[in-house]
């Protein structure tokens, strides 16, 4: 008995200790430090525009998907707040006002490496290693984890019924107000919530064309209802109006 006892009692600690690690979606995920701060933007790219400006693409950017990811930003700490720094001052320089780093390549899983390099667009100063020492290494998140997460929002937005009409209407010029009522209605209408003022707001530039075409669409999400996303709990309202589409523009195709 005594030899049975013992027996079961080295399974029962083998098995506490073969603990299976969560998927890096569905990991935790929250800064390790300088965590003061209210918001995060996630940005993502209509790629056929984003990749038609001057600045432009890489001759390998992949076709697909047309919705890309540019990144995942945290709002300025409430530390640098405090010590007066402008806004557009964090917005250029990022993590370079918290800590004094080197830049480096951000370790990541080969799954998640590679759907990046699938999303993400390829440009001549590659996004990924800036958007980790930019906005992300100085909060202490793990890499995979981090750009996971990031991947898994682009991804949901992706399928939503905003983002399916997005793709729907690309090669047409579609107005600024029907755009954002689309999303509004989608997200908002069927809760009954007020829309959330500047949740969704637009970036578009000049192609190569001289066309105004929409590059970007950029989120304002709580950090503590990133898993929410797209739902209308995940939203707060962005205290910077950085919306600059015009009332008409063009959603792009390749």
């Amino acid at each position: 008995m005594r030899v049975r006892v013992c027996f079961w009692s080295a399974l029962a600690l083998l098995a506490g200790c073969a603990t299976v690690a969560p998927h890096p979606e569905t990991a935790p995920f929250a800064p390790a430090r300088h965590g003061d701060f209210d918001h995060d933007t996630l940005a993502l790219t209509w790629q056929p525009g984003f990749c038609s400006t001057s600045e432009g693409c890489e001759a390998d950017q992949p076709h697909a998907p047309l919705i890309g990811l540019h990144g995942l930003w945290a709002s300025e700490p409430h530390a640098l707040e405090g010590q007066g720094v402008p806004v557009q001052e964090w917005w250029r320089k990022g993590c370079a006002l918290l800590e004094n780093a080197p830049d480096a390549e951000p370790a990541l899983e080969p799954p998640v490496a590679e759907k990046l390099s699938a999303v993400v667009p390829h440009t001549a100063q590659p996004l990924v290693p800036h958007e980790w020492n930019k906005h992300a290494a100085c909060f202490g998140y793990a890499a995979t984890p981090f750009f996971a997460k990031a991947l898994a929002l682009r991804d949901r937005f992706a399928q939503s019924a905003p983002g399916l009409w997005l793709v729907a209407h690309q090669g047409r010029v579609v107005s600024h107000e029907a755009m954002i009522a689309k999303f509004e209605a989608s997200t908002f209408g069927s809760t009954g919530a007020r829309p959330v003022e500047r949740a969704l707001q637009t970036q578009c530039r000049y192609d190569r064309k001289g066309r105004v075409v929409l590059t970007q669409i950029w989120f304002t999400l709580s950090p503590k209802h990133l898993d929410d996303f797209p739902a209308a709990a995940s939203y707060v309202s962005s205290p910077e109006a950085q919306d600059n589409c015009p009332a008409q523009f063009l959603i792009p195709h390749w």
